[in-house]
Order: C-alpha cells, then structure tokens, then sequence
C-alpha cells in the first residue's frame, strides 16, 4: 500500500469504524450542498454541525455566541458559486484558482464586515483562513482547510507554502497530477463504500491533514 492509500485510508476507516463519527459531518454537509433543491435554514444548520464537529466554535470563537443562522448569507452566496463546486484540482485552471482565493476573501469579509456584536461587545471578529476554507470545503469541496495539521502536512512534504495564494494551490495540483493514479483509485473505493462521490479537493485534504494530525501524536483526537 502506498504511503498516500495508508494515509487516505486510515482517516476515512474511522468513519467506518463508527458510524457517528464526527468526520461524517463533512459527508452529511457537503451532501446536502450538491443537491438540487436546498433549503436555506437546513443548509445553515448543516454547516453550523460540520464547524463546529471540526472545533470551530470552542474557545474564542465569535460563532460561539450565534445562532446557526449567522450563516444566511454566506450560504446563499456560496449556493450561487457552485460553478466550482466538486472542482477537480487536476484540471483547474488559473482562472478557478483566483475564484477560490476571491471566495476565501468574501467570505472573510462577510463575516468581519458584519458581525460586530460578539457577547454584548462590540468588537473587530478575527476570521481565519482555517474558518474560510473549511466553510469551503464543507459546502463546495473546492479547496482544502487550511488548519495547522493540513499546513504541517504540505510542508513535510516540501510543497509551496507561504499563506493561501496560487502559488500553493498550484503546487497541489501538480501533487495530484503526480499521483492522479492513486487518488482516481482511492476515490472509487471510498464512493463504494459511501455512496458519495469525494471531490479530489477533499481527498488532498484528507493526505495532508493526516500526515500533520499523525505528527502530534499527543494532541487528542478531537483537535484540529
């Protein structure tokens, strides 16, 4: 087995170890964002559960102090750009890269932009690329959340890193072009064995977020 198929593979068994594990979130999210016919409070709470599975509303956080329905706009902003939803990093082009990074950048926006009151204090929220993108992730599948597992992950493996740019997005395409033969395989196993089809966005997210996730061996498992 190839070091990326013991990668892949050991982050998606757990799913199958436990049927309610919160890696799912991702599945019932991203699921719910590529049917036809959504509705705008449901998806809400879809993403509302997949952040804060994936530890976006603890400690600090200024969504820890909202409703599920903070993400109104966002999400219908986000339903009208799935033109890059399921994008397939081995053929996109310079022009999708600058729409991901443009998409990175509203969503940010939006929230700093209109969130002002966090615990009756007005106060500036600190949208981070790791909340921006696995927002993305969860809803489109067109890029990777970039958390400090996923950044440790490309940067063992000497991949373009200097923050989120075009640079680095290019770099894991090129990645995936290298070894398109074993994520096109492990992408057919795991829809067999899910019913969904993973976009090849989240199969890079996957490889990498393991490789950083299995260098902190200490950290808890409910970490990211």
């Amino acid at each position: 087995m190839t070091d990326i198929s013991r990668k892949i593979l050991n982050f998606y068994s757990q799913l199958e170890v436990d049927k309610h594990h919160r890696y799912k979130s991702w599945e019932h999210c991203y699921s719910y964002f590529c049917k036809e016919n959504t509705e705008l409070d449901t998806a809400c709470l879809h993403l509302s559960f997949y952040l804060a599975s994936w530890g976006m509303y603890r400690g600090s956080s200024f969504l820890l102090w909202k409703d599920y329905l903070i993400h109104k706009e966002v999400v219908s902003y986000l339903l009208n750009n799935r033109n890059l939803q399921g994008l397939n990093i081995e053929t996109a082009t310079e022009e999708n890269f600058t729409e991901i990074l443009s998409l990175i950048a509203w969503v940010k926006n939006w929230y700093q932009d209109n969130i002002k009151l966090v615990k009756g204090e007005y106060r500036l929220v600190n949208v981070t690329d790791t909340l921006a993108t696995k927002i993305i992730l969860g809803t489109l599948g067109c890029t990777p959340a970039y958390d400090r597992y996923f950044i440790d992950g490309i940067r063992k493996k000497d991949l373009s890193y200097s923050g989120i740019n075009s640079t680095n997005l290019k770099s894991l395409s090129q990645f995936y072009k290298n070894n398109e033969a074993q994520f096109s395989s492990l992408s057919k196993d795991i829809s067999h064995r899910s019913g969904i089809t993973y976009p090849s966005m989240k199969l890079i997210d996957m490889y990498f977020w393991q490789i950083g996730f299995e260098n902190y061996p200490k950290l808890t498992k409910n970490e990211n």
